[in-house]
């Protein structure tokens, strides 16, 4: 009869411990999919776009302020070029250009560029706001809204950032002006330094 409680208890343990391992293996199993479920929601559904982006060149138009039409593959090779789209319909677009215009001036010894695309407005127009608003950077008249489109701009005003290899970096709507643009830029000069892809000589255009 001892004999036989003995080995009860001893298959009893057994059968706890199998239980006990069990319970262990399952909550590892759960533990493991909570978290690998956790990870994978994290991932972006699809691969991010941005810097992988080779930027379009500006479409044909009437251009300002240059004597000769730009282009990102000629003149501005090598340059950190932004780009603001506006359509200057109303006076609080008149902070954009004085914003644009001081990240100009803070770049002014770098090869940044900076130029204006003038959407939705008409040659005429677009000539008699250039005076008006005294803008003083390279214009583009897109009057169908045509570089809008080349560039995948969706909403005015828009800024578009595109580093030193052609590729956009960044695409900003109207809260462009918290964005710390200067840091943007200047980690893109970093980057185009670092790869020497940065052009030696700024371009100036010609009026």
């Amino acid at each position: 009869m001892f004999k036989q409680f003995k080995r009860d208890l001893k298959d009893s343990e057994y059968n706890r411990a199998r239980f006990k391992s069990f319970v262990l293996f399952a909550v590892g199993v759960v533990v493991f999919t909570l978290i690998a479920g956790f990870l994978f929601r994290q991932s972006p559904a699809r691969r991010p776009t941005g810097r992988s982006d080779i930027a379009s060149d500006f479409p044909e138009g009437v251009w300002f302020n240059t004597a000769e039409p730009l282009s990102l593959y000629d003149q501005l090779r090598g340059h950190v070029v932004v780009v603001l789209f506006n359509d200057f319909n109303t006076l609080a677009d008149l902070e954009d250009i004085t914003h644009f215009s001081e990240l100009n001036r803070t770049f002014h010894d770098q090869p940044v560029f900076g130029l204006v695309v003038l959407a939705g407005r008409e040659t005429a127009t677009a000539d008699s706001l250039v005076g008006q608003w005294q803008i003083d950077f390279p214009v583009l008249a897109d009057p169908d809204s045509t570089a809008m489109g080349v560039f995948g701009i969706r909403a005015l005003p828009g800024v578009l950032v595109i580093d030193a290899t052609a590729r956009v970096a960044a695409r900003y709507y109207e809260d462009w002006q918290c964005i710390p643009l200067e840091a943007v830029i200047q980690d893109l000069l970093d980057q185009g330094a670092s790869a020497r892809s940065l052009t030696n000589e700024k371009y100036i255009p010609h009026l």
